[in-house]
This record gives C-alpha cells, structure tokens and sequence, in this order.
C-alpha cells in the first residue's frame, strides 16, 4: 500500500505536510485483516524501545552509562534524563497544562533510570486509555517561550518520534564506546508482540 501524504496550503501560502494524519492511517496487515495503529499500539513501541535499551545497558560495563564522550550529550545518561524530562513535560501538555516546568531529575544508575521510566510511562498509558478526546487542539508555551496548538495524538506522535531519535544517538554512542546497539525499529517492535 502506498500512502500518499496530505499536502496543503497554509493560511500564508505555504505548503504543509500532515504527517501524523498520514502516520494515522497507515495500516497494518495482521492475520489477514487490516488495522489502524493505534495510540495505545504506537506508544508502546516507546515503551518497548526504552525499555529494550535500557535492559541493553545492563549487559555492558557498569561505567558506560555515565561515561562522558564527546557526543550530542555528554554521556549515555543525560541522553535518557532529556528524553525523561521530555516525556514528562508532553503528558503534562497532554492533562492541558499550558507552560509546565521541567523536573529536575538525575537518573543516576541504569536501575533508578528503568523504575521512573516505568512509572512515567504507566501513567501516560493511563491517560491514553483513559482519553476520549485525541483531535481538540491545545494551546501551550514550549521551554522556549513558543506558543504552539496541538492535538493530544500529535503529542503523542512527537514523543514516540523523540523517543527514537534519540535511541539513535545512543546507539551512536555505543559505538562511539566500541560496543554494538541492538535494534529498535517499529517493524522489530511489532515482530516481538507477535511472538509474545
């Protein structure tokens, strides 16, 4: 199947692509019938992808999570306290805070980093499941001071999409280390629900 992405004029003259309703209604083929990804569905593979790096971590040398490397980030574990702050700044945009702060947390060893992702991630599962409403816009401010209008599936679209981006930078930094990464690509993520 090809998607074809929704292209269309801003109110400026501009040409906008709509990517997440084009993510949205990508289909997927299971025991010969047709389903949409869902939120629940797409927000798991975040889950899984942080999870399955961070249990990756546990098989190498306890010093390379916090080693400094002259990287994107200065080691392994600022990468994962960012995605953490995050994550946690877009639930808090997704309840319809309008300019939440960022915590300060220090996820100081692999174990501490795998309990508050847990906890993080089980109650942004709850919301999701606990939503009705996913297409009403939002209005919020970034850390920057960005006024910006979304919709709760676009939030939820942008911290999977971070989530990844940032897996490869610690995949790079893996090798930066001379250790190898495992994969984390949706298509492996759906390959193990299968199996499970």
């Amino acid at each position: 199947m090809i998607i074809e992405p929704q292209i269309r004029r801003g109110e400026d003259g501009k040409v906008e692509i709509n990517q997440y309703k084009q993510i949205n209604r990508l289909l997927l083929k299971r025991g010969g019938k047709r389903k949409m990804i869902s939120l629940q569905d797409w927000f798991s593979y975040h889950v899984w992808g942080t999870t399955r790096q961070l249990e990756h971590l546990t098989t190498l040398p306890d010093n390379v999570y916090d080693q400094e490397i002259q990287s994107v980030f200065p080691s392994i574990r600022a990468v994962f306290e960012h995605v953490w702050v995050v994550d946690y700044l877009w639930l808090q945009r997704m309840k319809g805070e309008t300019q939440p702060e960022p915590p300060d947390i220090q996820l100081l060893t692999i174990e501490e980093a795998k309990h508050e992702f847990t906890l993080l991630h089980e109650e942004i599962q709850c919301f999701i499941q606990q939503s009705e409403d996913f297409t009403t816009p939002f209005s919020f401010k970034t850390i920057k001071g960005f006024v910006m209008e979304n919709t709760v599936e676009e939030m939820i679209y942008t911290v999977v999409n971070h989530g990844s981006y940032h897996r490869g930078n610690v995949t790079a930094m893996h090798r930066q280390l001379g250790y190898e990464g495992v994969v984390y690509d949706y298509i492996y993520y759906l390959d193990s629900t299968r199996n499970n």
